[in-house]
Parts: structure tokens; C-alpha cells; sequence
């Protein structure tokens, strides 16, 4: 038996219990996973392999343990442990020691066929068996033998991998070097499938390999993750002219996580998507003999960043795309952030891409270029075959932000595809221009960053998933600044060619204070971006642009100085930090836009300097400036000086649609510094901020003053979560009329204010009213406070649609009221500006007692109020069977019913749920970027 280092426990996260919301509601989630000492040959430059030898590693004395074969395999003689055939019950492939497939393994049952949706044909029960595969396990198939993996309907992969340590399928032959030699992974799922009968609730479709039946009506179903995996060496031919693709998903639903996944050297397909909706980022298809990505059968998921690197051995296509099955829906994915370098062998066709069968796809930012030695005189991008795909061309086959350098030759960019309509005025014949990163570093490739939801309107047939697909501002798989070289560091070796990773360093425009901390500037006055890798430190008011000053008639400022027009972008994953005990803080003046694109992965932090996250006014905050309405705007104006929160000068105007940039994946966390004797500012101030701004996927934590406060203006929120600040968590004034939708507030113990406060102030020019929707409140304040949660004050309006409000467990102030609505002008808006509609109402600590909804002073419209335990999860989602709705919202029907409503029905969306969250547990949006332990 070989000796190796046994696997350690690092903390990855994994979701915890939250305890009823209003006897004691607290959510963690936490995520385990197990790490390992294996190394494979990466792609760093670094040769590092599994040896295995018997002789235990030397750590100083310290005995490593011996890791056995698990007690489900069987140990063969050279010490790899022999996977069984069928996995019927829970398993766990620890790392120390390798595995072999000697043939067919087989995780669950569910690839039998289904009568029902837990039985066979056979009366047997449908398994649910979950096969976890520890970091840095290698998983062979024998050589020249069938040897495959199959996760059936029901049970699921736990493959997750880590950069340093990923999890490797190949055959059991030395290196990783041939073609054919093993078979390959296959996943079901219970994901739509165009040959599933429409309406049906049972289907069962023969998949790919003879790997039996899959397939169902689960768009959101789960098989697993993959996650830092390779699959090598695959396609065995298990019958004549009959292999299988490196990866098969047959099914397979988008609640399965797949991340950084490499096939290399197929002798089919690398992957191939059929039906289902199964999303994909970070893949790398490379030297596959077949097609590099194939999809048909109805496939609808989204895929982003995405690199293939044909072999020039090769027969097929980098994409080959079908429909296939029934026209009962189509193949019509969505994919942004592209690279294909094309190659093939000599004799074959010379496009690079080919739609047929009736596939659409949406193509965004993507390169396509020809690898300099390729063989075949490969001359054109797309191919589209038959009428039937031809006839999508525009509607349900789009490409946009493409770079066509589709020939070989010097200066041959090739034609961009046999059919017209394509062009769209996005495609740009130039040099890709590749460097040693797979970047393109051609200027066209920096472009402005995609805005989804837009993308889905002005694409009807599009479908893409803006809440998975990141905003990034160029074309192709991976940034030209080169800040996020994704592939390096875990793919096969020499199968990308060599990374150059430069050293971040500071940007110019900036000091470095220290090694990898770079000062910001008092004053932005021209476009700068704050690239990842490195810190950044504000010791004081840094302000972006100059449009904080007074502007006069004409709109230039005194003396005839134009308003600046300056973009400050900062990048995935960057921390910009406020010194601690200082006024350290940010504003972006009228004019100006910050372009802040965090992604799930890698939000941008912005926080004071000390270790942590865990205080509250230790630095100042972020403020945004516009030049949309403001109800101290004089009316008919044309210019507009308000001002403005913080002292940060004047902002406001007339522009409802105005822009100052993007928040998207941004936490706010410890702001809130008291600037003067009881004066701090919020973690996010909003001041005539207009709805060309777009702003989702943001936390304020434990600001010493507000979470957010919008001073008039018409900007909306999407995917909000605001906790522990210790004033108010959302606050509203001078007639702010936005949309906020999918809102999260967990109070502080500690705190004193409400989780909304709201008011008019200013004039009454226009009053305060946004929409907000999908809203779950815990409430929690210290003991000598108010004894409500939400107050409508000073002529504010608002409507709330599906909102839950509960309160803390542990809350120590005896809460009993949700609505407090204060002043006869803001009684007076009760049903006509002021308006719940669809919410559960929990508002007292203690069993059986949900509190009152409301002041005596006010009668609110109760037909839709339910008095009910709010029954959260541990996603923040209610459970109670009130949060479940009989139908969507319909915008349009609610701006009829009260007259006094401006929801936007383009913004908004038509939930069929009261929550933030979905019950479904569909959609834990907040999961994975948050702050830990916050929620």
C-alpha cells in the first residue's frame, strides 16, 4: 500500500441551516470541501506528477498517515484502488491514492427508466447517491478499454477540484499524450430535453454511450459540480465508428456548477451539450479530435469564457451546433467571452464554426482566429446549413463584438460567413492579435461592458442569464490587462503554450505606498483604471471628474471650465480601502461614471485598512452624483445645483436616464466615519442618480449611519442585501421614484434605526414613491428603540410588493409593529401612493405572534396581507405556503390598478413569489459573494 500525505480540511463553504426567522433566524453558510497534496503537470511552467512511491514523505519527524483504499473499492497490486461497477450509496474518493475504472461506473439508478418521478419501471425507488472526489485525485481509465464514468437522474458528482490541486480523468498509460484511450464522464440530469413530450412530467430519453435514459422537466435540476477538472485522453471507440465525447451531459439542469474545465485530446467530441441548461464558465477545449464544443437536442444554457485550441489532426469544428430531436424548442445558448484559435487536418471543410439542424446561439465578444501553422485553407468564420437554421439568422442566431480574423494568410482576415445578417456593425475584420495569454490585445477588443438584461430586450430570442453571465468590458476568454490569466496554474501542460504573467503593479496616476498598495489621488481628472492584483489606499476625499461644482447656464462651470467626463473603471476582485480613522471616501461627480465590474467569483471590496471586515465607522464611504430629478430642482430648469450628502458639493437635474456607471458585485462594508460631531455619511449615497445607471449585486455592512440612502433621482436596485449598519439600512428623501427589487435587510442588534426609513423632505414638487418588490426584512434594533420596522414619514410614499418582514430571535426590543406612518402628509398617501401588496407579516418575537401591521393611525388594504410565520430558510427564502403565488406579477396591471404607481415594467421582474429569495431554492443569488457569516 502506498503512503502519501492524507487530505487536509480547508473551508470552501456549503449551505448551513437558518433557523426560523422570528424564534431565533440566523443564516450561515458554510462550505467544506477537502484539499490534497497530489500535483498534476500544469500549464505553469511547473512539471509536478503523481509518483506514488511507498516511501512516506519526510515532514520533520511527523509520520504521514496511510490513506487506504476506500472500503467500496478494491486494492489492486500496484496499489490503485479498482472502482466497482455500480455506486449505490454515498462515496467519497479521498486524495492520497489513485483510482481505475476497469470498465462501465455507474453512480445511481436513475438511468433506468422512470415511471414515476422516484420509481423505475422495475418498482424499484430512484437513488439519490452523491459520489464527492477529493482535490487532487487522479481518476484512470484502463487503457484501450470502454472504462467511463456515468452520474445518473437523481445522484450527483462532488468533483471539486482547486487550482493548485485539480482533480484529472485519464487513461492509466504514462503521460497524458494519446487520443481514444479511456472512455470519457457522462452526466443526466432531470433538465429539459426537446424529445420529452410537451407537458409531460415523466421522460426518459436514450442517451449518449448506451448510458441508458435521462432527461426530465427540471430546468433548474442539479447533478453536481465540476469544478478545477481535467478529462484527457478520452473516446475509446466502444463499437465501430462510435466514441464519446470527453464530457456528455445529457440533461443536465443549471443548478450544477461547472468551473475551470479542461478536455484535452478526445477522439470525439470534448463536450457536447444535449438538452438541458447547464451553464459553463472557464472552459478550455484543446486538441479534441472531433468538434470542440457540440450542442443539440434543445440546449438553452450560457456559457462564458470559454478558450478552444484545435489540433491539427483534427476533423471537426471548434463549434458544431444542432437542434436535432424535435423542433419542440431550439438549441439556442447563450456564450460571451470567446477564443477560438482554428486548426485542422488538411482535407476538410474551411469554416470554423457550423450552425445546422435549426441551432441558434448568441455569440458575444468573441475572437476567432487561425492557429499560424494550420494546414487547411481555412477561410471562413461561420457556416450556416439548411433553411431551417438559415432562417434564424438575426432573430435566434445573432453574433455581436466579434473579432473575424478567420485565414491564415498574412493580412487575410477570411469572410465572416456564407449567409448575410450577420454583420451587425459589431464585427470587426482585424488581426486577433493574440499574446502569450490568449488575450487579444487588439484595440477592438476593449469594448463597453455588456449590460444582459438589455441584451435580452433588444434579442427577444435571447434568454441569457444576466444573474450568471459577468459584465466585462472586452472581447475574447481573458482580459487584456492581463490581471486574470484563468487558465494558468491547472491545464495540462504546453496544451496553451506558456503564460506571461506580469507583476500587477501600480497604476499611472497613482503612488505606491508600499509594495502592492497604490495611494489614490485627492483629484481623478482623467480616465483611469484600478487594475486587479494590487490595493488601493484613499487617506482622504478622492473625487472623480469635477461636476461637483457649481454649474451655470450652459452648462459649463465658472469661468467656462467644461464638466469633465471621467471614467474611473475597477476591475473583478480589486479592494480599495478608506484609511482607518479618516474620512477617507469616494465620489463620482455629474459627468463622470464609475465602471465598478466585480463578478461573483471576485467582488470589488471597498472597506477601511485594518485587518477584517467586522467595524463600522472607520472610514467614510461611496457617493455617486447626477444630473437626473431632484424635487429641489426648480421646475422647467435647465440646470440644477442640490446641495449634496457629505459635503461632496452639487449634484442633481432633469436627465431621469442619466448615467453615472456601474455597481455591479461591489461590497460596502465599515463605513460611516464621523466627518463632523454627529454627522457621518452612508455606505452608498445616491444624490440625483438616474436609471442609466445600473446597479446589482451590491452589500453595505455595518456602516455607522445608513446602508443606502437615494436623495431624489430615478435609479434602480437589483439583488440588494444591507446588513448590520447601525442607522437605517435603506432610506429615501427628496423625491427619489426608483425601482428596487430582490432586497435583502438584516438589521444590527446594535443599531437604532429601521431597516426602511423614508420620507419626501425637500419640496413637494414630487413626492418620494419608488417600486420595490421581492423584499425580506429580519429586524433587530438595541433594546430603548421604536417599536416598528419600516417608517413612512414626511410625505414619503412607496409601493411594496411580495415582502417579507420578520424579526431577529434573539431581538431584545419588544417589536411589534411593521409600518409606522407618521404625519397627515404622508397619512394621507395611504392606497393611492402608499401601498403593500403581497406580504407576510411576522412582526413580533415570540411563538404564534406576528405583531400588528401598522399604526392605529392608518388603515392599509389587508386583502393581501397574510399574518403568518415567515418560515425562512436557510437561503432566506419563505417557506410559509403564503409565499408561494397563484401567478406572476403583471406590471402593467399594477400601474392601472393605482394610478399613482411608475413601476418599470422593462425593469421589473414578474415574480411568482413573496421573498427575496425563491422558495424553489432555485436561486440563492446572494450566495458566494457576500461577506461571510453576514447572512
Amino acid at each position: 500500500m502506498r503512503k502519501q500525505l492524507a487530505a487536509a480540511l480547508i473551508t470552501l463553504g456549503a449551505l448551513g441551516g437558518l433557523q426560523g426567522c422570528s424564534e431565533g433566524d440566523s443564516a450561515t453558510i458554510n462550505i467544506d470541501a477537502p484539499t490534497s497534496s497530489n500535483d498534476v503537470v500544469n500549464s505553469n511552467n511547473t512539471t509536478t506528477t503523481n509518483t506514488n512511491t511507498d516511501a512516506g514523505t519526510d515532514t520533520g519527524g511527523v509520520t504521514d498517515p496511510v490513506v487506504e483504499c476506500p472500503a467500496f473499492t478494491t486494492e489492486a497490486a500496484n496499489g490503485q484502488c479498482v472502482l466497482p461497477s455500480t455506486i449505490s450509496s454515498d462515496a467519497t474518493l479521498v486524495a492520497g491514492v489513485d483510482y481505475l475504472m476497469t470498465g462501465r461506473v455507474t453512480v445511481g439508478n436513475g438511468n433506468g427508466e422512470l415511471t414515476g418521478s422516484t420509481t423505475l419501471a422495475d418498482g424499484s425507488a430512484l437513488q439519490n447517491v452523491t459520489l464527492t472526489i477529493e482535490p487532487g485525485v487522479n481518476v484512470y481509465g484502463e487503457t484501450g478499454t470502454f472504462a467511463n464514468l456515468v452520474i445518473t437522474r437523481g445522484s450527483k458528482i462532488m468533483a471539486m477540484g482547486t487550482k493548485d490541486a485539480p482533480i484529472v480523468f485519464s487513461s492509466d498509460d504514462a503521460g497524458i499524450s494519446g487520443a481514444g484511450e479511456w472512455g470519457g464522464l457522462i452526466l443526466h440530469g432531470f433538465g429539459p430535453h426537446n424529445e420529452c413530450a410537451d407537458g409531460g412530467t415523466v421522460c426518459n430519453i436514450d442517451s449518449e454511450g448506451e448510458s441508458g435514459f435521462a432527461g426530465g422537466y427540471n430546468a433548474n435540476d442539479n447533478s453536481g459540480v465540476l469544478k478545477y477538472v481535467v478529462v484527457a485522453e478520452g473516446g475509446y471507440e466502444f463499437s465501430p465508428g462510435n466514441e464519446i465525447n470527453g464530457i456528455s451531459l445529457v440533461g443536465v439542469g443549471a443548478g450544477t456548477t461547472m468551473e475551470y474545465i479542461q478536455v484535452e485530446g478526445n477522439s470525439d467530441d470534448g463536450i457536447e451539450f444535449y438538452g438541458g441548461t447547464v451553464n459553463l464558465k472557464y472552459g478550455v477545449f484543446t486538441n479534441n479530435l472531433d468538434d470542440s464544443v457540440d450542442w443539440d437536442e434543445g440546449y438553452q444554457g450560457n456559457l462564458q469564457y470559454i478558450i478552444v485550441k484545435q489540433s491539427p489532426n483534427g476533423s471537426g469544428e471548434a463549434f458544431e451546433m444542432d437542434t436535432q430531436g424535435t423542433n419542440l424548442f431550439l438549441s439556442k445558448p447563450t456564450l460571451s467571452n470567446v477564443t477560438i484559435i482554428a486548426d485542422k487536418k488538411a482535407a476538410d471543410d474551411e469554416y470554423i464554426l457550423n450552425f445546422k439542424a435549426g441551432s441558434g446561439g448568441f455569440f458575444h465578444n468573441t475572437v476567432v482566429t487561425v492557429a499560424a501553422d494550420n494546414a487547411t485553407p481555412l477561410t471562413r468564420c461561420v457556416n450556416v446549413s439548411g433553411a431551417d437554421a438559415q432562417a434564424l439568422v438575426g432573430s435566434a442566431l445573432v453574433l455581436n463584438n466579434w473579432i473575424q480574423d478567420c485565414a491564415a494568410g498574412v493580412g487575410d482576415r477570411g469572410t465572416l460567413a456564407n449567409v448575410d445578417g450577420l454583420d451587425n456593425g459589431t464585427i470587426n475584420a482585424v488581426f486577433a492579435d493574440l499574446d502569450a495569454n490568449l488575450a487579444s490585445q487588439a484595440p477592438e477588443a476593449v469594448v463597453v461592458a455588456t449590460d444582459w438584461n438589455a441584451i435580452n430586450t433588444a434579442l427577444p430570442e435571447s434568454s441569457a442569464d444576466a444573474d450568471f453571465l459577468d459584465s466585462v468590458p472586452f472581447i475574447g476568454a481573458v482580459s487584456p490587462s492581463g490581471t486574470n490569466v484563468w487558465w494558468a496554474g491547472w491545464t495540462v501542460e504546453g496544451t496553451l503554450g506558456v503564460p506571461e504573467i506580469a507583476e500587477p503593479t501600480c497604476p499611472t496616476g497613482t503612488t505606491e505606498v508600499e509594495a502592492g498598495v497604490c495611494q489614490l489621488p485627492a483629484n481623478i481628472g482623467s480616465d483611469l483604471t484600478l487594475n486587479a492584483g494590487v490595493e488601493y489606499l484613499m487617506v482622504g476625499r478622492v473625487t472623480v471628474g469635477n461636476g461637483n461644482e457649481e454649474i451655470q447656464e450652459g452648462g459649463s462651470l465658472a469661468g467656462g471650465t467644461p464638466v469633465a467626463n471621467v471614467t474611473l473603471t475597477i476591475e473583478a476582485g480589486v479592494e480599495v480601502k478608506g484609511k482607518t480613522g479618516t474620512f477617507a471616501n469616494l465620489i463620482i461627480t455629474r459627468g463622470s461614471k464609475i465602471e465598478a465590474l466585480g463578478t461573483k467569483s471576485a467582488p470589488i471590496i471597498f472597506s477601511s485598512d485594518d485587518a477584517g471586515y467586522d467595524d463600522a465607522g472607520e472610514w467614510g464611504g461611496l457617493i455617486l452624483h447626477g444630473y437626473a430629478p431632484h424635487n429641489e430642482c426648480a421646475e422647467g430648469g435647465t440646470v440644477c445645483n442640490i446641495d449634496s450628502e457629505g459635503e461632496s458639493g452639487f449634484a442633481g437635474g432633469y436627465d431621469p436616464a442619466d448615467s453615472s456607471g456601474t455597481l455591479r458585485y461591489v461590497v460596502v462594508a465599515e463605513g460611516g466615519y464621523e466627518f463632523a460631531p454627529g454627522n457621518e455619511i452612508n455606505g452608498i449615497s445616491l444624490v440625483g442618480v438616474g436609471n442609466g445607471t445600473e446597479i446589482d449585486y451590491i452589500q453595505v455592512q455595518g456602516n455607522s449611519d445608513d446602508g443606502i440612502e437615494f436623495y431624489g433621482g430615478t435609479v434602480n436596485v437589483k439583488h440588494g442585501v444591507f446588513t448590520n449598519n447601525l442607522d437605517d439600512s435603506v432610506d429615501w428623501d427628496e423625491g427619489y421614484q426608483g425601482n428596487l427589487q430582490y432586497i435583502i435587510v438584516k438589521q444590527s442588534p446594535n443599531g437604532s434605526g429601521e431597516a426602511f426609513e423614508m420620507d419626501t423632505q425637500g419640496t413637494n414638487l414630487f413626492l418620494s414613491k419608488p417600486t420595490l418588490a421581492n423584499v425580506t426584512i429580519v429586524a433587530d434594533k438595541k433594546t430603548p428603540d421604536d417599536n416598528f420596522i419600516l417608517n413612512f414619514k414626511a410625505g414619503s410614499g412607496g409601493f411594496f410588493h411580495n415582502t417579507v418582514v420578520t424579526v431577529a430571535g434573539t431581538n431584545t426590543t419588544p417589536l411589534t409593529t411593521c409600518i409606522n406612518v407618521s404625519g397627515a402628509d404622508a397619512e394621507a398617501l395611504v392606497g393611492t401612493a402608499l401601498v403593500i401588496n403581497n406580504w407576510i407579516q411576522d412582526c413580533a418575537v415570540g411563538e404564534g405572534d406576528q405583531g400588528t401591521l401598522s399604526s392605529a393611525n392608518v388603515n392599509f388594504d389587508t386583502t393581501s396581507v397574510s399574518a403568518v410565520p415567515a418560515a425562512l430558510g436557510s437561503l432566506y427564502e419563505s417557506l410559509a405556503p403564503e409565499a408561494v403565488l397563484a401567478a406572476p406579477l403583471d406590471w402593467t396591471a399594477i400601474n392601472g390598478a393605482f394610478s399613482e404607481s411608475v413601476a418599470d415594467t422593462n425593469y421589473l421582474d414578474a415574480t411568482d413569489y413573496i421573498g427575496a429569495v425563491d422558495p424553489d431554492g432555485s436561486d440563492p443569488w446572494w450566495a458566494g459573494w457576500v461577506l461571510p457569516g453576514t447572512l
